[in-house]
């Protein structure tokens, strides 16, 4: 008679006492990759997109009831979490941008109950429970909610953009980061008057606005836009990205401080005609 990978209790590959839950988060962890790549980034990413094939393979071997199917789901999350640390580290720390931050929470506790069901599955008699799906369903929640907050205290995203409203930051100079230039590509301000500019990153990848003379490290993922102030002394600042090789791939600007007090915040031809001082930034 035949059967079916869910009546083969002593079936000798995949499955386990926590198969059905193991099989629900691989699909959700597929599905919450491929949205984050497909649907909420600037542009499609060929890596992450071939990425996320892996806990898709790793759910059909869990249906199939294939012995590699708990090391490929939990290879998926040890290639997939490092890849997205900045990005979810971002989206977790906005709630209200309300699809980005979902399908973040949907991807930290679909890979904590990965983890956690391929470790009771080791460690448990291959025998269908209940029981055990909800166990494993809990545990993998709660690891899910501490990578979660691993990521965020690991890379720590802040968005404190002085007080502004949202329609003022909507407002704001807007700087676009291209692959692989600003745009534009000098930026104008004033001596002794803090300025705002929205970076907004429209591709299939991670930009940075770095100024290293005033201590400016700001990374914006794909798809997503962040408010950078800016208060510094008269002078003239390099500003790169500092992601990969994209500076030398040509991804470089300059930060123009007027000591007259006046400046045009969007760049222009003229440049402060004084020497580079350092001062001091802010990074939101």
């Amino acid at each position: 008679m035949t059967t079916t990978p869910e009546t083969r209790a002593d079936a000798p590959g995949g499955t386990g006492p926590t198969t059905g839950t193991a099989l629900v988060s691989t699909l959700v962890l597929t599905t919450a990759t491929l949205v984050a790549a497909l649907v909420i980034s600037g542009g499609v990413n060929p890596v992450q997109v071939s990425l996320a094939l892996l806990p898709l393979v790793a759910a059909l071997g869990y249906w199939r009831g294939a012995r590699w199917a708990p090391v490929t789901a939990v290879l998926s999350v040890l290639l997939l979490l490092p890849m997205r640390v900045v990005e979810l580290s971002f989206d977790l720390s906005r709630p209200g941008d309300a699809v980005p931050f979902a399908v973040a929470v949907l991807t930290v506790l679909a890979a904590g109950t990965v983890l956690t069901t391929a470790v009771l599955d080791r460690s448990a008699r291959r025998r269908p429970s209940p029981r055990r799906a909800v166990t494993g369903a809990v545990l993998g929640a709660a690891l899910g909610a501490v990578l979660g907050l691993g990521l965020v205290l690991a890379s720590p995203q802040p968005d404190d953009t002085g007080g502004l409203s949202d329609e003022e930051i909507a407002a704001l100079p807007t700087v676009d980061m291209v692959n692989f230039r600003f745009e534009p590509g000098q930026l104008r301000v004033a001596e002794g008057q803090p300025m705002a500019f929205r970076f907004t990153n429209h591709t299939d990848r991670s930009h940075s606005f770095a100024v290293e003379a005033l201590g400016i490290d700001t990374t914006v993922p794909s798809g997503r836009t962040r408010t950078v102030v800016v208060e510094a002394d008269a002078g003239t600042y390099p500003f790169v990205c500092t992601v990969g090789d994209h500076e030398g791939s040509g991804m470089v600007g300059s930060l123009v401080v007027v000591g007259d007090g006046r400046a045009d915040a969007t760049g222009g031809e003229d440049t402060a005609d004084t020497e580079r001082t350092p001062g001091t930034g802010h990074d939101h």
